[in-house]
């Protein structure tokens, strides 16, 4: 099923949805079934896999893994897909074998500028709306597209984010899946402005619980997430106890869905870092 159905027929309740990575090493890859059989027995309604950096070897896994969760687990699945490296013809080879694994869902995303070796000017695509709109022509896959609540780290204009964010709609985006956020008003901001600007598909805001001081970190500078004042006093806190990090971590982001839920968001999207237990902890407060 397309996950843009899934939206359309929703009830009351959110769209509850998992993003999970597949595992560098192998021997870990090879226990995966595990991690799915203890996130299935949670329902979520669709499943997304990212594709990290490093060639087809990954894209590879991210297909199993998706059509794994899709045909042994009968879970929706989605695909991240990137283009900035990609050419037209790898991209409509990729859409192809995911075709052939029977997924019909595809997370269309820019993906990072290589750190070495890249030329703008030979790039076939700079933009994920390209992406969505290559995929869009070539097949009826349901495409869904990133958003960024506190504007796209690259763009210092919080507008032309959301100007951006239209034309990747009127590329063929069935729906968006949010960055994450550590507070809930630079969302409902997010969500406003979309609004005024005729977006008219769904946005699912994507929460992602603290599990430590350093991934805090790296998310601050990959996706240019603020940090609220009680997220800097919970890290100053809890900083040499690990566990009582987490806790905090979960409770803060419990209270992050609570009040989603409360405000009628169209769904959750939990980055679950590929830790069950902790997905479920986070399910308490839907």
């Amino acid at each position: 099923m397309k996950i843009s159905q899934l939206f359309k027929n929703k009830n009351d309740k959110p769209i509850i949805s998992f993003e999970i990575f597949p595992p560098k090493k192998e021997e870990a890859f090879e226990n995966v079934g595990i991690m799915l059989k203890e996130l299935s027995y949670l329902e979520p309604k669709f499943i997304s896999v990212t594709c990290g950096a490093g060639g087809s070897s990954n894209r590879n896994k991210t297909i199993e893994l998706t059509s794994k969760i899709k045909n042994e687990f009968n879970i929706e699945s989605m695909a991240h897909m990137t283009c900035i490296s990609s050419t037209p013809d790898s991209v409509l080879e990729e859409v192809k074998a995911i075709q052939d694994e029977g997924i019909e869902n595809i997370l269309a995303l820019r993906g990072d500028i290589p750190k070495e070796g890249f030329e703008p000017e030979k790039a076939s695509y700079s933009h994920a709306f390209e992406l969505i709109k290559e995929i869009k022509t070539n097949s009826e896959l349901c495409v869904a597209a990133g958003a960024y609540p506190e504007g796209h780290i690259e763009c210092d204009d919080f507008n032309k984010s959301i100007e951006h964010m239209k034309i990747k709609e009127e590329a063929g985006a069935d729906f968006f899946v949010s960055q994450l956020f550590f507070d809930n008003r630079y969302f409902y901001r997010f969500f406003e402005a979309a609004e005024k600007a005729g977006i008219t598909v769904p946005i699912t805001p994507g929460i992602m619980p603290m599990m430590s001081k350093s991934q805090i970190s790296n998310m601050i500078f990959m996706c240019g997430a603020s940090l609220p004042s009680e997220m800097v006093r919970i890290l100053y806190k809890y900083e040499s106890s690990p566990d009582d990090l987490l806790k905090a971590g979960i409770e803060y982001a419990g209270r992050q869905i609570s009040d989603l839920v409360k405000n009628n968001t169209c769904g959750i999207h939990l980055y679950s870092m590929n830790k069950p237990e902790i997905a479920k902890q986070l399910l308490e407060y839907v």
